[in-house]
């Protein structure tokens, strides 16, 4: 766009404006105030007690398995849109989360927990497949434990993809339902359901409890196209948590906390760019749970492998000061690099070691010669470039730029996901030579790159080591060799 204000006419004048001004809105929204860390005082009476120790456990973490089943249609016009502008491996996903079934058995842990988004948009028939899939963990002793994503639970976009090119609504569930399907994975066996949610505590192992939390809106969804992103804790279930760690504090028991939505951003600029990614009132809960001493929240969502910290200082509340919580984000089997963790708690020295692994190729790929990662890694990157070409389309951004910025973004968004992002190179977003909007653009989305790329943590938030570590009880922390299982 290289014409002066004056070459305009007046309705790309207007055009030109109403463009410029979106964008200028998009980059003043890191100024809206949040609360922040130290905001919140509970009435925790554990602020003077020591963390419990962990006891010896093993388990593994799935998140956003997204599980399809194919029979529902994998052509057509409509199913070809939806794939187009997005970051799903859904034709493998039976078949990866197939793989890791078979490694789940072979590794024998204690317990398997699975952060949410199990099915693609909350089919009834694939929450049927996901649940007999994890029965036969279950009769091999294999203890399992669900809680739902923001797609799982009435869920409007459950559907079959015509071959003429269209689509039919099919059944989805509601929360009651949900909790039937999974009554072998957590809800059976729960110590206690909080009657506003579907969130539970079980203990799958003695002196300690899985605080498993539902922070999907799925009472949001009637009437739209989309079930509803973002997540929150309802305030009865506040009050709830609350009785449950004062509970565990009081007998001594260990409580690791799992819900969908992160409780921090894991990417500078996060909730300028993506809001709806990040637990809303977030440093509520992650303060709440902290007080009581728990120490680790597993998280998925956005499909990365990352790993981030927050500790308390000095002047924070007493009843807080001196504790840290780790947010642990599991990335997506159905987004490469389609990764799981394996996850061990010390009683000896109350350490947490995790590990993480990929499923990097499958039978039906192996049998064709072809490779599951490389094929799966362009999937995923075109998706992420149609989003981000149509995104800048939208905003009036030439197409010479739109083809310079859009490798950019796409690389900053693969090295997050895969976790312990690190760029070498001169310019993340490079803004030679390009035209107003295109340089627009780039200075509203240069700090979330940079983000991506782990260059500066955000704020309140500590950086760590995403794929594989130990955090020994202080909360400092060192990087370990890769190891698949334990």
């Amino acid at each position: 766009m290289n014409y002066s204000i004056a070459r305009i006419s007046s309705g790309r004048v207007r055009s030109f404006l109403s463009t410029l001004i979106s964008i200028v809105l998009l980059l003043s929204l890191g100024a809206c105030s949040t609360a922040g860390p130290n905001s919140f005082r509970t009435a925790s009476t554990a602020a003077d007690l020591p963390p419990p120790r962990y006891p010896d456990t093993r388990f593994m973490v799935l998140s956003d398995t997204h599980l399809y089943d194919t029979s529902l249609g994998t052509s057509g016009e409509a199913w070809d849109a939806y794939m187009a502008e997005d970051r799903k491996l859904l034709p493998d996903s039976a078949e990866t989360l197939s793989v890791v079934m078979d490694r789940i058995k072979s590794a024998r842990p204690d317990f398997v927990l699975i952060t949410g988004d199990l099915t693609k948009d909350g089919e009834k028939q694939c929450h049927e497949q996901f649940a007999a899939a994890l029965g036969e963990l279950n009769k091999e002793g294999i203890k399992t434990y669900v809680l739902p994503g923001n797609h799982d639970i009435n869920n409007p976009a459950a559907a079959r993809f015509l071959p003429s090119g269209g689509t039919e609504s099919i059944p989805t569930v509601n929360p009651e339902e949900f909790a039937r399907i999974y009554s072998a994975s957590g809800y059976g066996e729960a110590l206690y359901r909080d009657p506003s949610s579907l969130s539970y505590v079980a203990e799958p192992t003695p002196g300690l409890w899985i605080l498993a939390l539902d922070s999907a809106k799925y009472e949001n969804n009637a009437g739209k196209k989309w079930s509803e992103t973002s997540g929150a804790i309802r305030e009865s279930t506040y009050q709830w948590i609350e009785a449950r760690l004062a509970e565990a504090s009081q007998k001594g028991i260990a409580v690791i906390a799992a819900e969908h939505h992160p409780i921090m951003e894991h990417i500078d600029g996060m909730k300028d760019k993506y809001p709806d990614y990040i637990l809303d009132d977030n440093w509520r809960l992650a303060s709440l749970l902290a007080s009581y001493n728990v120490r680790l929240l597993f998280s998925g969502h956005f499909h990365a492998s990352s790993i981030v910290m927050h500790r308390w200082k000095e002047d924070a509340p007493a009843q807080l000061r001196g504790k840290y919580i780790v947010d642990i984000e599991t990335g997506s089997l159905v987004t490469w690099p389609c990764s799981y963790r394996s996850v061990s708690l010390s009683s000896q020295d109350d350490t947490v070691t995790i590990s993480t692994a990929r499923v990097d190729q499958l039978s039906s790929y192996a049998a064709e010669g072809r490779s599951f990662d490389v094929e799966g890694k362009k999937v995923i990157e075109r998706g992420i470039g149609n989003i981000a070409s149509a995104t800048m389309k939208r905003y009036h951004v030439a197409q010479r730029d739109i083809d310079v910025v859009t490798p950019e973004i796409v690389a900053a968004m693969m090295a997050h996901y895969a976790g312990n992002a690190h760029f070498e190179g001169e310019d993340m977003l490079s803004t030679k030579g390009l035209g107003l909007m295109g340089r627009a653009v780039v200075a509203s989305y240069n700090k979330f790159v940079h983000g991506l790329w782990k260059v500066k943590a955000p704020p309140n938030v500590e950086l760590m080591e995403d794929n594989n570590l130990t955090i020994r009880a202080d909360g400092s922390w060192m990087t370990i060799p890769s190891v698949e299982g334990f």
